[in-house]
């Protein structure tokens, strides 16, 4: 059964090195990742993505078609949700992130946020209540 209309179906990062996104993502969010299995051969390399519970994700990592100095740039930002903001950072840093917005109150219940851009410059929100 599909979603509803409107609703998230799928997200990509595309990104120039998909094992090396697959260590970044895994090290800042705990994710692993799977080949996408029997599919078209211009999706080879393609990793779905699982979350730190096992289950598998709405999306993947692929391999960008684009020049590798144009990935990540101008792209949507897809917030993530961590417990723990500065926590986040100092692993995302670590890992070889770069800090686009810093940590900011987003005013009332609606929590925190800052955003990163992973080391291919793909913007990631993160996100904690």
């Amino acid at each position: 059964m599909f979603p509803q209309r409107g609703a998230l179906a799928w997200f990509e990062i595309h990104v120039s090195d998909v094992t090396k996104a697959a260590e970044f993502y895994g090290t800042v969010f705990g994710w692993t990742f799977e080949p996408l299995g029997d599919a078209d051969e211009s999706l080879d390399g393609y990793l779905v993505i699982k979350t730190a519970d096992g289950a598998s994700g709405n999306g993947g990592i692929a391999r960008s078609a684009t020049p590798d100095d144009a990935v990540g740039r101008e792209s949507s930002v897809l917030y993530l949700f961590v417990e723990d903001i500065p926590a986040t950072l100092e692993v995302a840093l670590a890992a070889g992130a770069t800090l686009h917005r810093p940590l900011m109150n987003i005013g009332g219940a609606h929590g925190l946020c800052a955003i990163i851009r992973d080391p291919d410059g793909n913007h990631v929100g993160l996100w904690s209540s």
